[in-house]
């Protein structure tokens, strides 16, 4: 990958943050609680993926070698784990700013996760575990 996933979003949500400040389009009020909680289990959810894959000496990196193919924990629900808690954490954030700008980065995030980042990943996966890459695609959905 040319910019690392977490870069992406990132940026799109820095974006996201100073058209705020610069053009504010509020939404609704902010649910600064609710972001919280919403931020928290995003976090949680990536952090545990992390944690799994850590433990099985696979580095979480997409421009480094799978070791193993993770089908356990948060990878029985979702093939992208991580990215999901990206998403769940920048749609926190939106909670918690009430803006229109913080949602348009979510849908921008989750758009370029899934369009331009997950297929490169899923066509290496296929060539890197073949056969049982397939059966666990069949079996679990790329996000929920």
């Amino acid at each position: 990958m040319v910019v690392p996933p977490p870069a992406i979003v990132g940026a799109l949500l820095v974006l996201a943050w100073l058209l705020d400040l610069a053009f504010p389009l509020p939404l609704a009020a902010p649910l600064r609680l609710a972001g919280l909680i919403v931020m928290g289990l995003g976090v949680a959810l990536a952090g545990w993926a992390l944690a799994l894959m850590l433990r099985a000496r696979t580095d979480p990196r997409p421009d480094r070698p799978d070791r193993v193919l993770i089908e356990s924990g948060p990878f029985r629900s979702s093939r992208n784990p991580i990215y999901l808690g990206f998403l769940v954490f920048s749609a926190g954030l939106a909670l918690r700013w009430g803006s229109l700008w913080g949602w348009l980065a979510v849908a921008l995030a989750f758009l370029a996760l899934d369009r331009l980042v997950v297929p490169r990943e899923e066509r290496y996966l296929r060539r890197r575990f073949g056969a049982a890459y397939e059966a666990y695609a069949a079996r679990v959905r790329r996000w929920i």
